[in-house]
């Protein structure tokens, strides 16, 4: 399943992501992948039986960036432990690896500021 964070608040130690699908019963799995077709990061979440893609879009990505360092809670109720660390090993790989297409990294490296 594909979830998509369709709205970020920021508190004084978190970025509070909400969805309108339930994470009810999902927990991190602690990987991070790209999507870079639709420009998106997915968080992997797994229910025990199999895995979901919670998804941080373009538009969401320079909250992430402004943000670093806090927790990254979503629906209220899922801490996402490894987020940042997983972020941060997801962008090291991107920098300058045409692998994920130019624009994808140009995109990226811009918002990440990892020029």
């Amino acid at each position: 399943m594909r979830i998509y964070v369709n709205e970020i608040k920021i508190s004084d130690d978190s970025i509070m992501c909400y969805t309108e699908e339930s994470t009810k019963g999902l927990t991190e799995a602690g990987q991070m992948l790209v999507d870079s077709d639709n420009y998106a990061f997915a968080y992997i979440l797994d229910d025990g039986e199999s895995y979901s893609y919670l998804l941080f879009v373009q538009e969401t990505w320079s909250m992430l960036h402004n943000h670093k360092g806090k927790k990254v809670i979503v629906n209220d109720e899922l801490e996402l432990e490894h987020f940042e660390e997983e972020l941060n090993y997801i962008l090291d790989n991107i920098e300058g690896n045409s692998n994920y297409g130019k624009e994808f990294v140009s995109e990226v490296e811009e918002t990440f500021e990892l020029k």
